[in-house]
């Protein structure tokens, strides 16, 4: 039975069934998502390196403001 068939049968079945084959479809879909889930819960580690600038480096706001026409 191809999709069009199905999808057929089931506009001439009753509201009832449709909303169970509904609620089937959504339960299996909760489920193969959790599954998906669950596999891209794995965090990748990472590290931090430092370095010294060697001074300050700060920024001078009155620069910045000037710089921008501001």
């Amino acid at each position: 039975m191809n999709a069009q068939q199905t999808v057929e049968q089931l506009q001439n079945t009753s509201i009832l069934y449709r909303i169970q084959v509904i609620e089937m479809l959504l339960q299996s879909l909760k489920e193969k998502i959790a599954e998906n889930e669950s596999s891209f819960e794995k965090e990748k580690t990472f590290s931090v390196r430092t370095f010294d600038l060697g001074t300050s480096a700060l920024p001078d706001q009155e620069q910045i403001y000037l710089a921008r026409g501001l």
